[in-house]
């Protein structure tokens, strides 16, 4: 099946001036001579971006890679004929952040979410206990000030999922990931990271949701909520199968009816906006077209839940044998069924208020 070819002139203008960073010579060599400095970024992927990032009358849509790079989500939007708002980003309590990958992301006008994991990549956890009691401050410190170096709106999350199984008192205690939170949050805003928006991230299952209750960091800290919403069909450790496929719809509506019906008691302020921060279906081997219905269903289901500001794609493989993969580019029907998602989504009617 023919794939959509989709760039537009000013797209394409931005994405090398991000990637080049300069001008180049007629022999197309990059000039390093001193020129006019780089205009200060803003955010051009959202025609209605309010505040805390929130859009006033569309769901923007996000897209998280591997490899992290800007080449990888350009690939896609090539595949798919529309361009993403949101890339979501993943780093540990070492590194840069943003990389140069991310400030490519940023200066082509496009919003960024990072999701800072209380680990060392390569080396292990880090218990929650050791974060809030400063002992990675230098390391947060330095994130936080290359965030408000941006200069635009960033989403950020500690520790993503952290109602895990391998997560929750594994790397700390319920009120020591509270704690922990709250203090990377006090450390963004002494560095003057200001334009930093938080969003607490959570598994959307079912069987994890009164885990999810005891880690509600307080609503002073906390600008969205947001869960992740698979279909995974029993792919982890075996063939998926089209038996135990689970709409989006149904799954988004697991996490959302527990918060909107049992938020209130844990603390949580159910009115804030909302975002699934990754979302994706099991690839079957012999029904491509059903990966496919779940993605592109994703608007219709959206309708009934307005509250819901955005939605991010997971194109990736799991992290061993026994995960599944979500790479829908690597498949004709799935990517045809994420670009009817897209072109849906884009001419969506969302209500200004959820």
């Amino acid at each position: 099946m023919a794939r959509p070819r989709w760039r537009t002139a000013a797209t394409a203008f931005l994405g090398l001036i991000a990637v080049l960073g300069g001008c180049t010579t007629p022999s197309g060599q990059v000039d390093s001579s001193p020129g006019p400095s780089r205009p200060a970024p803003t955010v051009t992927a959202s025609r209605c971006l309010g505040p805390k990032a929130v859009p006033s009358c569309e769901v923007l849509w996000g897209v998280a890679t591997r490899p992290p790079t800007l080449q990888a989500v350009e690939a896609i939007e090539t595949e798919v004929g529309r361009q993403f708002q949101i890339v979501y980003r993943y780093h540990d309590l070492a590194g840069e952040l943003p990389d140069e990958a991310e400030q490519q992301v940023v200066q082509r006008g496009t919003l960024l979410h990072v999701a800072i994991a209380s680990r060392i990549f390569g080396s292990g956890s880090v218990p929650y206990a050791d974060v809030a009691a400063g002992r990675y401050d230098e390391v947060l410190r330095r994130h936080a000030e290359g965030i408000a170096e941006l200069g635009v709106p960033v989403y950020v999350t500690f520790e993503q999922e952290g109602n895990q199984r391998d997560k929750l008192d594994v790397r700390g205690t319920a009120q020591e990931f509270v704690a922990a939170w709250r203090h990377v949050h006090d450390v963004f805003q002494q560095a003057g990271a200001d334009n930093a928006v938080w969003v607490w991230v959570m598994t959307g299952n079912a069987r994890n949701l009164e885990r999810a209750g005891s880690l509600w960091p307080g609503n002073d800290v906390v600008d969205w909520i947001s869960w992740n919403i698979y279909n995974q069909s029993g792919c982890r450790g075996e063939k998926p199968v089209v038996s135990k496929y689970e709409s989006f719809r149904t799954g988004i509506a697991t996490f959302y009816d527990w918060v909107t019906t049992e938020g209130a008691a844990q603390g949580i302020d159910a009115t804030k906006p909302m975002m699934i921060s990754e979302a994706g279906s099991a690839q079957y081997p012999d029904a491509p077209e059903e990966s496919a219905r779940w993605y592109a269903q994703i608007p219709d289901a959206l309708r009934h839940y307005p509250q819901v500001k955005a939605v991010t794609l997971w194109a990736s493989g799991g992290g061993g044998p026994n995960h599944c993969s979500y790479r829908f580019q690597d498949n004709d029907v799935i990517t045809q069924g994420v670009a009817k998602a897209g072109r849906k989504l884009a001419a969506l009617e969302v209500p200004t208020s959820g």
